[in-house]
């Protein structure tokens, strides 16, 4: 990688490596799996290279691309994009406001998807008010047009989406709001588990969704959240 490169660039991708090893850290991603960007400019894309462990990338494992995927002068020489970066790509294009995206595959998240069963269940008052109603894609070849094209009709009004059989896509204002969001869905995940091992969770009344979402404010969160 080319050794002039802007303050900014460089906070970019110290952020993208600490999220990244933390996410492995925490188990949301396994050997390669998963590919993480930010968005640095209306057409400049900084992203996790194809086939490299998240958990030990380092600054020469990220690529710059524009805003179509075609790789820009900064990227390392060898280094190619990863075929999945098309969905992060489709996302921007759909929701200009967001400034970062993880692709991950958190173990009980995606479990609940294998099973065939939702997780836009509204029974924790921090996931409404948070994230809304967790939707699922349907299922869509990984690498291929598919990932892209069964994301888009909910990369609109969600930040947090599930693809079925396959992991999940978190959207966030920048790289860690995006990786927290990934942390509050495997979490929510963990806990309707353990609901079901009780004997089942329990949905929030539509007038007691509609009280949190009436109190968002409170804590600072302006954008709208879809409920199912």
């Amino acid at each position: 990688m080319s050794e002039t490169i802007s303050d900014s660039d460089k906070k970019a991708i110290e952020d993208l490596l600490a999220v990244a090893h933390l996410a492995y850290d925490r188990g949301y991603l396994s050997g390669k799996e998963g590919n993480l960007s930010i968005r640095l400019g209306a057409n400049r894309i900084l992203s996790t290279a194809s086939s490299t462990c998240k958990g030990r990338l380092r600054g020469e494992d990220v690529i710059f691309t524009d805003i179509h995927g075609a790789l820009l002068e900064r990227s390392s020489a060898g280094s190619k994009p990863s075929t999945e970066l098309k969905m992060h790509l489709a996302a921007y294009v759909e929701r200009p406001d967001i400034m970062a995206i993880v692709h991950a595959h958190p173990a009980t998240a995606v479990g609940f998807t294998v099973a065939g069963l939702p997780l836009s269940v509204n029974t924790l008052p921090e996931i409404v008010c948070t994230l809304g109603s967790i939707p699922t894609a349907p299922y869509a070849t990984p690498s291929t047009d598919e990932i892209p094209q069964s994301i888009e009709p909910l990369v609109k009004e969600h930040d947090a989406i599930m693809l079925a059989h396959h992991g999940s896509l978190t959207l966030g204002s920048d790289i860690w709001d995006a990786f927290y969001k990934l942390e509050a869905l495997e979490q929510f995940a963990k806990t309707l588990l353990v609901a079901s091992l009780l004997g089942g969770a329990k949905s929030l009344s539509p007038e007691q969704v509609g009280k949190l979402l009436s109190i968002r404010s409170v804590y600072g969160l302006s954008r709208s959240v879809k409920i199912l």
